[in-house]
């Protein structure tokens, strides 16, 4: 059997390919919107795609479901769950799946194991290797129901249905659960800095044993407690949540073979408007942004939290420029993009930055501030400006910092005055220049980005509160 798990960092999504060695067919589970990475594997190792499964409707990717079906056709068959009636089923679904049924796949078999909680039709996937054991599974691929050390958050479809989402996760957890042995490998649907769960573990695999041993969230407990205990400190879930729910349960669009966002635009065409009302996001270091921008820019630096944090602050249905240094690194920015649906990139800056400058177009700078000097300008009273999560706020701010989770800025904006300096502090100084550029585009003038964040100003034996 060849067994391989998909990781892609920042968004932690895990994704699985599974190969039969008799059939060579090969069944994914959980793809993301780029499938070339699962084609091109598959490939490599000898072995054709025919099947697809989804452990139910994701709420931080695109699925690659569609695109699977666009690009393969009859050739591969798509699984959901129907578990949760038709507003959660796909309609690019070949089968819709019941609890207890099974897919064979020459010496493999996958058993749908109805797991809600999470979602109302969340499907975990017990694996057979039929070769060894026709009647124990394996693996159980758990999706978002259960973490490494955690359990999925069940109050992503609001207040109304948090409660009885609970209740489900309970009964899957102490009622569903209990039929498999502890032997069982666990490969979950996500790793250590999702935001499906508050406190997945860093290991992307565990046993059913070991988590029940040391998972708190698989202790027993009375059901009313065991719910609150599980919602109380739970991060706050980014809005493009609900709307990667909402394509997720639809039709996504279809993107095919060739990515959005290859064409050039000149420093002229920019200058003058050709990419008509685009929103301008600057992908360079946070360094580089400091130095020198086109004015009203946002700026999320190129990384693995590149998705995650255009979630957050980008608008969707907005047409988009990138700006970067190396044209080289476009296929890897519209990938971040597209995984979580962006879809209206237009395309790129030519020539970067210092062709803007070279045509003497005006640029901006974003003000940095060292530790040292912010220290002795807390009596002039700055507006320090805390983006970081309350978890993080909690572990300890600087005294009299405004705390506002950058995620929320944009709605939280009136809270920020423009008569006074504004200095923008996270963990290391990556969020703060988002946060920064932010208020720079919305007219905030005297606006500086703390160099190194809170780390910084810890390890310089600053006080904080």
């Amino acid at each position: 059997m060849f067994f391989h798990q998909e990781f892609i960092p920042g968004l932690a999504i895990a994704s699985y390919v599974i190969g039969d060695d008799k059939t060579k067919e090969v069944a994914i589970i959980d793809p993301t919107r780029d499938i070339d990475r699962y084609i091109d594997l598959a490939k490599r190792q000898g072995f054709r795609i025919r099947h697809v499964f989804e452990t139910h409707v994701h709420a931080d990717f695109v699925s690659g479901s569609a695109e699977f079906k666009d690009r393969l056709g009859e050739e591969v068959k798509i699984h959901v769950s129907g578990m949760g009636g038709a507003e959660w089923t796909p309609p690019y679904a070949d089968h819709v799946v019941k609890d207890g049924e099974k897919i064979h796949m020459g010496d493999i078999c996958f058993e749908a194991v109805h797991t809600p909680g999470h979602t109302l039709e969340h499907m975990s996937w017990a694996l057979y290797d039929k070769s060894r054991s026709e009647d124990t599974p394996w693996v159980l691929f758990t999706g978002d129901f259960l973490f490494v050390g955690d359990v999925g958050r069940p109050d992503l479809l609001g207040k109304e249905a948090m409660q009885a989402l609970g209740k489900q996760l309970y009964s899957s957890v102490f009622e569903r659960l209990p039929k498999f042995e502890d032997f069982i490998e666990i490969f979950p649907g996500h790793g250590e800095g999702s935001l499906c769960g508050k406190a997945i573990g860093s290991r992307r695999s565990s046993t059913l044993g070991y988590e029940r041993k040391f998972n708190v969230s698989l202790k027993e407990d009375n059901e009313q407690p065991w719910i609150d205990n599980l919602l109380s400190r739970m991060p706050i879930a980014p809005p493009y949540f609900a709307r990667m729910k909402k394509v997720n349960s639809g039709m996504p669009k279809i993107l095919g073979t060739n990515l959005p966002g290859q064409r050039r635009f000149t420093a002229k065409e920019v200058y003058a408007h050709a990419c008509e009302d685009c929103l301008i996001v600057d992908v360079r270091s946070k360094e580089a942004f400091a130095g020198a921008h086109i004015p009203g820019s946002i700026n999320i630096p190129l990384g693995a939290n590149l998705p995650v944090w255009a979630g957050w602050v980008l608008p969707y249905d907005t047409p988009t420029l990138i700006v970067l240094d190396n044209p080289d690194d476009m296929k890897e920015v519209v990938t971040h993009l597209i995984r979580v649906g962006f879809d209206e990139i237009q395309g790129y800056l030519e020539d970067g930055i210092e062709s803007w400058e070279n045509h003497g177009y005006d640029t901006s700078t974003l003000k940095t501030i060292s530790v040292k000097t912010l220290s002795t300008l807390l009596d002039d009273k700055p507006f320090i400006l805390d983006v970081r999560t309350e978890r993080e706020w909690n572990s300890g701010h600087i005294k009299g910092a405004h705390h506002i989770h950058g995620g929320l800025l944009q709605d939280r904006i009136d809270e920020v005055p423009k008569d006074r300096p504004v200095v923008v502090v996270c963990g290391s100084g990556y969020r703060g220049s988002i946060a920064a550029s932010f208020l720079k585009r919305a007219g905030y003038e005297d606006v500086s980005n703390l160099l190194g964040g809170m780390s910084a100003w810890k390890a310089a034996g600053n006080q904080f509160k």
